[in-house]
């Protein structure tokens, strides 16, 4: 069968032409380096970062190890990134740590460890501030936008002279990652980190600085000065994002009205962030709480006069109508009446958030020269856009100038180029080789299609050409002539006298008639 196989095999080679079988060839090539590639690929072990951004020395060091440990590394990001099989990764930073290859830019409080005789006083504070630089460093360099930290230190020895004492300082140097910016709130928790690791040391003291000589601790100062600066970044901050969305939203507008760099829009806004409060108190009619009425009556005495230095004779004891000669019998009546109030207090208290809009003044310039209706519907419309307030003094003006072709931005497409990455980089030779094996064969079964065609081509004119010589030959040959003999009379009559003496027999030779 083997043999049956191979013959048929040896056949099909030769009925192929000499670019039939060049394509093959190479298909066959271009389908085994794809299968190895993709092998290796399978079969390699994947790599994931033991280290990143490291220092050539430290770089050096880790590499050093890893010979060592006999395991396999490759190196990536110019040398800065060291990359090991995946399912090491964490093994290896184990014994990386262990071996003291991590953290080799100095050496924090582990200085201490051994014990060392006969150090004196100087170089102990010197060890001592050479560990606190190491280990404020490493804490610091922790931070996801930090790639690199130093720190130094000023720590002055204690005296006891007044005279002679130094005030403690402390300078940073920070290196971030590209495109990573710190926070203000991150740059105050750094120097909060310094100041409480130091004793003695003032937010004065201490300056943040990053490789490019930009001081970030500059509006962090000490007292009411340096929470007045954060105010008003914070403030100013607020401000800009508020002029910065409200452009935005009028350059939508005007884009989808005049079309894309037809109109530029500018807008300025008065905010106060001062923050009011005010208390109100209001008093209502109040009701009554509760009412007294004392009413008191009387009549006169018997005579005028009394006896000296008794109580008839002493200062208001005499009624006055008696003293202006009243006689006996005279009536006298008082009445008082005291009513008590509930008075309806109502206090509200009004706090005014800080952020309102004072004033909103807006410009807008569009391309070209318009009339003056055109500018008016265009201004109506933006004063509805932006909230125009003519009480509050907000500005608006649009004018129509001739834009300088030059400096308008080309809104055509432009190819964005973008830098490969190590995976693309690993994933395109073989793409580029699937690619090529894919039109090879795409190729291939094009070329089989156009052979089995002109194959099925040939076959056919052979058997046109094989049938036009046998027609010819046929032709040659003497034909015979067909005689159709004519029915003698008699049949007839026999065949109809026979139906009518044996009309079952006849029916029963027609249907096996009928059904040969």
């Amino acid at each position: 069968m083997s043999s049956g196989i191979l013959d048929k095999l040896r056949q099909w080679w030769q009925s192929l032409g000499s670019s039939q079988k060049v394509l093959f060839t190479a298909s066959c090539a271009g389908i085994l380096v794809t299968m190895a590639l993709l092998g290796q690929m399978l079969l390699r072990p994947a790599y994931a970062p033991l280290f990143t951004e490291l220092e050539p020395q430290n770089a050096a060091k880790v590499i050093e190890q890893l010979e060592s440990l006999q395991t396999p590394y490759r190196l990536t990001n110019n040398g800065k990134t060291i990359e090991v099989p995946k399912d090491q990764v964490y093994k290896l930073r184990i014994q990386m740590a262990s071996a003291g290859a991590l953290y080799t830019n100095g050496a924090g409080f582990e200085l201490f460890d051994e014990k060392k005789f006969g150090i004196t006083e100087f170089e102990q504070h010197v060890g001592y501030q050479r560990a606190l630089q190491e280990e404020l460093r490493r804490t610091i360099v922790q931070l996801s936008e930090v790639e690199q930290a130093r720190v130094h230190l000023v720590l002055p020895r204690e005296s006891v002279f007044l005279d002679e004492q130094v005030t403690p300082s402390a300078s940073i140097a920070l290196k971030l990652k590209p495109f990573a910016k710190l926070e203000p709130n991150q740059v105050e928790g750094i120097q909060s980190l310094v100041m409480g690791s130091v004793q003695g040391l003032s937010p004065d003291n201490i300056h943040i600085i990053d490789m490019q000589g930009n001081v970030l601790n500059d509006a962090m100062k000490s007292g009411d000065d340096g929470l007045l600066s954060a105010s008003t970044l914070q403030s100013l901050g607020i401000k800009r994002q508020y002029e910065k969305e409200m452009e935005s939203r009028l350059q939508q507008m005007l884009n989808r009205i005049l079309g894309p760099g037809r109109a530029v829009a500018m807008v300025s806004a008065d905010m106060d962030f001062d923050r009011e409060e005010t208390v109100r108190t209001e008093f209502g009619p109040g009701s009554v709480l509760s009412e007294q009425t004392v009413t008191e009556d009387g009549s006169g005495g018997a005579g005028n006069g009394g006896i000296p230095g008794m109580d008839s004779e002493m200062p208001g004891t005499t009624m006055p109508l008696a003293d202006q000669g009243m006689g006996a019998g005279s009536n006298y009546n008082r009445e008082e009446r005291t009513t008590n109030y509930q008075v309806d207090t109502t206090q509200q208290t009004l706090v005014k958030a800080p952020g309102t809009i004072r004033r909103l003044s807006v410009s807008v310039v569009v391309d070209g020269q318009y009339t003056q209706d055109q500018l008016d519907s265009i201004q109506r419309v933006i004063a509805s856009a932006m909230g125009y307030d003519a009480t509050r003094g907000d500005q608006l003006t649009v004018s129509g100038i001739e834009f300088n072709e030059a400096a308008v931005p080309s809104f055509e497409d432009t190819p964005v180029t973008t830098a490969a990455t190590p995976l693309d980089k690993q994933l395109l030779i073989p793409g580029a080789v699937a690619g090529a094996l894919l039109i090879l064969l795409i190729a291939f079964f094009l070329f089989r299609r156009r052979a089995r065609r002109r194959r099925e081509m040939m076959l056919r004119q052979k058997a046109e050409e094989e049938a036009l010589r046998r027609a010819a030959e046929e032709a040659k040959q003497p034909k015979e002539e067909i005689v159709i003999e004519e029915p003698q009379p008699g049949y007839r009559t026999l065949i109809k006298e026979i139906a009518r003496e044996k009309p079952s027999d006849v029916v029963e030779i027609l249907k096996v008639w009928l059904k040969e």
